[in-house]
């Protein structure tokens, strides 16, 4: 038996990973080890310093449901995320950029006609109305792309958030599109705000403790999937919001910035069904084929709501 000391106490996990395991498993537990006991040495990570921080991670598993995911907001501030989603855009070069998925993504939203109001009626905030296409790399249009996408009210809440100051109907500002031979998707909505990511929570002792702000600027999630593609899940930003450079989790990318303009035709706000003017976004997504894809619905299901099993 060796007595551990702080040269080797690393090699010593390591020599514990068996031979057997999954490549990808042994690949990433050995990266873990090397760097958590790297960062132990150089910040000289006391006893009590390592308590906290288990129960830290305790305290974000507590917070978390089915309606909010703290552990993928603390990967999104600490910009894991972010560095996820540019890795992966490599393999997705000609398709529309990704951006986060956030926390508050929720499963099962129900299947909306286009044009459909997915505020359920919501009177607050400006009036808008979103539209545009789904193309493959060829620029043909995509008939059968399921569109999923959730955005906040304009209280600068989603709807079923922790703190949420206004019933609201389950499912509101959140709706599964599906296109048509022409690829094209549009619905009502009220035009997306600026809001602060939770601070109630493990996370926010974070920004609080290292002086950070909490705003995202506005913006819409979409998750597009269709097989025999890849999937898209992305963001589109509002062009006026003034924390496009400052976003709080780094989701923000020039390609998928979204100009709103103001409509005040009276015959086009009458055949939208608004009672006056609106706001109007527009932006075409491209999907990059992939033939391995199958069952996306199914899988995506499964990541996007955070199952272990």
């Amino acid at each position: 038996m060796r007595d551990l000391t702080k040269e080797n106490v690393t090699e010593a996990v390591l020599d514990k990973i068996g031979d057997n395991t999954e490549p990808r498993v042994k690949e990433i537990m050995e990266a873990l080890v090397r760097h958590a006991h790297d960062l132990i040495k150089e910040v000289n990570l006391t006893s009590d310093e390592l308590l906290y921080g288990a129960r830290f991670i305790q305290d974000v598993g507590k917070i978390s449901d089915d309606k909010r995911e703290e552990g993928v907001l603390l990967g999104d501030v600490l910009g894991m995320t972010a560095l996820c989603e540019i890795l992966g855009d490599i393999v997705r070069i000609g398709a529309t950029e990704s951006s986060l998925l956030g926390p508050f993504y929720r499963d099962g939203a129900p299947v909306r006609e286009m044009n459909f109001d997915i505020s359920l009626g919501d009177n607050e905030g400006e009036p808008a109305f979103v539209s545009g296409a789904v193309f493959d790399s060829k620029e043909k249009p995509i008939e059968g792309a399921v569109i999923d996408l959730w955005q906040t009210a304009p209280n600068q809440f989603y709807e079923a958030q922790m703190g949420q100051p206004k019933e609201y109907d389950d499912y509101a500002y959140r709706g599964r599109f599906i296109t048509g031979n022409d690829g094209k998707y549009s619905f009502r909505t009220r035009k997306p705000v600026d809001y602060h990511v939770p601070t109630d929570g493990p996370v926010g002792k974070i920004l609080k403790g290292t002086g950070r702000h909490s705003w995202r600027p506005a913006h819409l999630h979409y998750l597009i999937y269709k097989d025999g593609y890849q999937t898209i899940q992305t963001e589109l930003f509002n062009n006026d919001s003034e924390y496009l450079d400052s976003d709080a989790v780094f989701g923000v990318k020039e390609s998928l910035i979204v100009k709103y303009k103001k409509n005040d035709n009276k015959k086009d706000a009458e055949k939208l069904g608004f009672s006056g003017s609106f706001y109007e976004g527009n932006y075409n997504f491209v999907m990059k084929e992939d033939l391995s894809s199958i069952n996306a619905a199914d899988q995506y299901s499964k990541r996007a709501s955070m199952s272990s099993d």
